[in-house]
């Protein structure tokens, strides 16, 4: 590791230093993005000079004319465990004269593989991957250039960003967990809840949430859901007697907190305690004022010290107190208010969403019908403290089971053919008409009925679609075209019901019904299980 910089100074002549932007946007995104830039200047041995860390105004402040405001940065209120330098944090551009420069696509929607990228037929980095489009690793020249420029926006999670070996891993988590707040943030954090006695907690995010493009476009339940579905799913895990603290950017009195203040007996709307508490005003006087960025890290580390703690879905402000619980409490299992996804590919049950499927990360056991750069901020991930993936209870499958991909059928019809995803996985593609078909041969030596389960992608756009799958000349069943996310995001495996093949050969074929929009689904694979 290149020698220790003490922060606000610039890099000493000769290190080698790593540039890089922040994600200019709210405190838990641009607090992501640190994160992302710690991590690649641990990984390249480099000093971090980080950039564009300044952070925006939600709301306006009124200061005398001759008071300079002070600017909202995030890097300041953490222990940062390694070499940085705070020179350029207020700069939006830099342009660094003989830098290796690294033009990369947005972190969410990429992987960096470090030190070397993995041959394409991995199967373990293909479930890493998880169908993203880009793949990234360093080259010769830019691992040992002076300096490096990585110029992308930086929105994502380390967790689901950096393919790394057992051992880097480990150590990853290992600096993570120490991007500590400052000792006085947690002290103060500690003082309040200690003045709440054992309490519950819940993120409740509103106020874009409501009116955004994933709730207009249904993506999201944030407009719909109502205070008795919160209150039926928190009952589950919460005692009607113990406190709740509520942390939302909505107000307390919007129609949704209704039913959840007649539930418990005790409701207190952190931001309100702490503005119209004299204790709690007393002491959050000596922080600095008007800072958003810093009542966001207060309220997160409080909500981390509850017993039990919900959050919202898609909120990265959620994810940042899910790691915190993670890192200080060992929290595995990470509790969301309610589910945005009333669909059969998504498992919910007492505020957990739970696995439907294998595979070595969470990001595979849990399927959410979202695109697969989605899954790099709309929660966080237990691997982010060294977790292991929730454990899937699904039976081994029998002796016999038939899994018939998609490299192995044959495509009839010219608007249908076997192409290869983001993820280098094969699947049936462009299936654009409605008499087009696939099938695979079948040579059985005795007749058998089986469980058909299929595998596919389908966006939100085109799903609707209905299909058969059968043996020819036998009987069929019927399916309908479900979103999935995107045409790169795999669903589990859906039970059909159950077909009889018949001994000798035999084809089984899938064709569609109707068509909702221009392409039926990319079909990946159809399991044939033994009943």
């Amino acid at each position: 590791m290149a020698k220790q910089q003490p922060a606000g100074t610039a890099a000493a002549p000769g290190t080698r230093r790593l540039f890089i932007p922040g994600y200019y946007s709210g405190y838990s995104n641009n607090k992501m993005s640190l994160d992302i830039a710690i991590a690649l200047a641990y990984l390249t041995g480099r000093v971090l000079v980080p950039y564009r860390f300044r952070l925006p105004r939600r709301f306006k402040i009124d200061t005398p004319q001759d008071q300079v405001l002070e600017p909202m940065l995030v890097p300041e209120l953490f222990d940062i465990p390694i070499p940085w330098s705070n020179e350029y944090l207020f700069k939006t551009w830099i342009s660094v004269p003989g830098a290796a420069v690294c033009a990369w696509a947005p972190i969410h929607e990429s992987v960096l593989c470090f030190p070397n990228r993995p041959p394409d037929d991995d199967e373990h980095f293909r479930h890493f991957r998880n169908g993203r489009k880009h793949v990234y690793t360093l080259s010769e020249r830019e691992n040992e250039a002076p300096d490096l420029h990585i110029n992308a926006d930086t929105l994502g999670l380390y967790s689901y960003f950096a393919y790394l070996d057992d051992k880097q891993r480990r150590a990853v988590v290992d600096l993570m967990r120490r991007v500590r707040p400052k000792q006085q943030y947690r002290d103060i954090a500690d003082r309040i809840a200690a003045s709440l006695g054992e309490f519950n907690a819940v993120h409740i995010r509103r106020d874009d949430f409501v009116s955004n493009a994933l709730s207009k476009e249904k993506i999201t339940r944030a407009a719909s859901i109502s205070g008795q579905e919160i209150v039926a799913n928190l009952a589950t895990r919460m005692n009607r007697d113990d406190p709740l603290v509520v942390c939302t950017d909505g107000s307390s009195r919007e129609e949704i907190f209704g039913p959840i203040q007649q539930h418990f007996r005790t409701t207190i709307f952190l931001d309100r305690y702490l503005r119209e508490s004299p204790s709690m005003r007393d002491l959050m006087a000596g922080l600095p004022q008007g800072n958003e960025a810093i009542d966001a890290l207060v309220t997160q580390l409080v909500a981390s010290k509850a017993q039990v703690f919900a959050g919202t879905l898609f909120s990265t402000f959620t994810a940042l107190i899910h790691r915190f619980r993670a890192f200080e409490r060992q929290e595995s299992s990470f509790l969301y208010c309610y589910n945005d996804f009333l669909l059969p590919l998504v498992r919910y049950d007492r505020c957990e969403f739970l696995p439907v499927d294998d595979g070595p990360y969470t990001w595979n056991r849990l399927r959410y019908p979202v695109s697969p750069d989605a899954y790099s901020w709309l929660r966080e991930w237990p691997e982010a403290a060294g977790g292991a993936p929730p454990p899937f209870d699904g039976a081994p499958l029998p002796a016999g089971t038939i899994t018939l991909h998609a490299s192995q059928a044959h495509t009839h019809g010219s608007a249908v053919e076997c192409a290869s995803d983001h993820g280098d996985q094969v699947v049936i593609a462009n299936w654009t008409e409605q008499s087009a078909f696939v099938s695979w041969e079948l040579v059985l030596p005795a007749g058998a009925t089986f469980a058909v389960e299929v595998r596919y992608a389908c966006p939100m756009e085109t799903a609707g679609s209905r299909y058969a799958v059968g043996v020819e000349g036998g009987d069929e069943l019927y399916g309908q075209v479900w979103n999935t996310g995107s045409w790169f995001s795999l669903s589990s495996w859906f039970p059909l019901g159950r077909l009889r093949a018949p001994a000798g050969h035999c084809r089984l074929i899938v064709r569609a019904i109707d068509m909702a929009g221009y392409a039926l689904m990319n079909l990946s694979a159809i399991r044939l299980v033994p009943v």
